[in-house]
């Protein structure tokens, strides 16, 4: 996704969600988490977008019944996944480590 340009998450006050972007539309109920934050939430957009390399920029704008707030920022998407304790964020860290093996491997072969 990273490498399909921007993309915008947006969550209705119903729970439904949207992904969309360059790489197509993703929806699917945002209910479970919008139930642990535990507030009430109008509506939240999330616009992010590639900054280069791994690094996407974001704008957060979340609306409750009478405020909204807005946040700008970046984060590394590589760190962001491999930092996490799933199973999908495990096999992230085992991939990347294959590779860097799979790297030092090669060049050892080759004699550098």
């Amino acid at each position: 996704m990273a490498e399909k340009g921007s993309f915008k998450l947006t969550v209705d006050q119903s729970g439904t969600a949207t992904l969309s972007g360059n790489a197509g539309v993703l929806t699917f109920s945002g209910t479970p988490t919008l139930e642990k934050i535990g507030i009430k939430v109008k509506r939240i957009s999330i616009s992010f977008e590639n900054k280069g390399e791994m690094n996407i920029g974001y704008s957060a704008t979340v609306n409750f019944a009478v405020i909204s707030l807005t946040a700008n920022g970046d984060f590394d998407l590589e760190e962001l996944i491999t930092s996490c304790s799933g199973l999908l964020c495990s096999a992230a860290r085992a991939l990347k480590d294959r590779n860097r093996a799979y790297e030092a491997e090669l060049e050892s072969i080759m004699g550098r």
